[in-house]
């Protein structure tokens, strides 16, 4: 089994393909077999002069000219098989961004305390469904061990999960799902346990985390770029930020749907 292989590469064993792991600006962090660790690329910018053009973001798989004496050149984004987008919340209203791609699931946390709602659950949906993704998605009722919601009003068209990374209530159904060379995206507010869940996952401190706020039942926000990370099990987690509002674009491009989720400030 090949180092791209082992994290998700199902294509052609041929040079030159390579998988984001990470993103920090203009640079990128790649696995691919041509190198044990991750290698540094940049894009060519002629490469990308098409403002249509994908643009890679973390969990891509892309070509790239490799230079093993400095940085590679990423030359094209290859096709996702799924992808999530929303409203990019920073534009006027017109452009997209990618949250995930190249997800085998897709797990959106929510927490069962005082941040839990329903018609939050329902935003996402029609994010998912417009993204063509819907299903790929759990939802996972997070914090579980805490639980002030009590008895959940029906949830119509959601696969659901009560999880507790503090007790282990449903971790075993979350391992299930997430499977040896699968990719498991994270996404949902701040604050609800993704990353520790990433951790409980790992079995060990692999994404940094933040306590619940006891004056709003909100956890603080810990991860402010999205990281792919291979588990021991073999599985392939992302993790993403804490997502502030949900929006969907129109077929012409305008925004349709805007609305606040939390008051925690979205970091790209």
């Amino acid at each position: 089994m090949s180092r791209l292989a082992d994290f998700g590469w199902t294509g052609e064993e041929t040079g030159g393909v390579g998988r984001v792991v990470s993103a920090h600006g203009d640079y990128f962090h790649l696995v691919c077999n041509e190198a044990e660790g991750e290698i540094l690329a940049r894009k060519k910018s002629s490469a990308f002069r098409d403002p249509d053009a994908p643009q890679p973001v973390t969990g891509d798989f892309v070509k790239f000219q490799h230079n093993a004496q400095g940085e590679s050149r990423i030359l094209e984004v290859l096709p996702r098989f799924s992808r999530l987008a929303r409203l990019d919340p920073s534009s006027s209203g017109r452009r997209e961004q990618v949250l995930a791609v190249n997800f085998d699931v897709l797990f959106f946390a929510t927490s069962l305390n005082e941040n839990f709602s329903v018609p939050r659950l329902e935003r996402f949906a029609d994010v998912a469904r417009a993204s063509g993704c819907l299903d790929r998605v759990t939802v996972l009722l997070t914090k579980a061990d805490v639980d002030t919601v009590g008895e959940l009003p029906p949830l119509d068209g959601f696969r659901t999960l009560r999880v507790s990374a503090v007790t282990g209530e449903g971790m075993d159904a979350v391992r299930a799902l997430a499977e040896p060379r699968k990719t498991v995206a994270f996404v949902g507010s701040s604050g609800v346990g993704k990353s520790t869940l990433v951790n409980a996952l790992a079995g060990e401190e692999w994404m940094a985390t933040g306590e619940i706020q006891e004056w709003c039942g909100k956890g603080r926000h810990t991860t402010t770029s999205r990281e792919l990370v291979r588990l021991p099990s073999g599985a392939l987690a992302l993790d993403t930020p804490g997502l502030r509002e949900l929006g969907l674009l129109g077929r012409d491009g305008v925004k349709v749907k805007r609305r606040a989720d939390s008051t925690h400030r979205y970091r790209r």
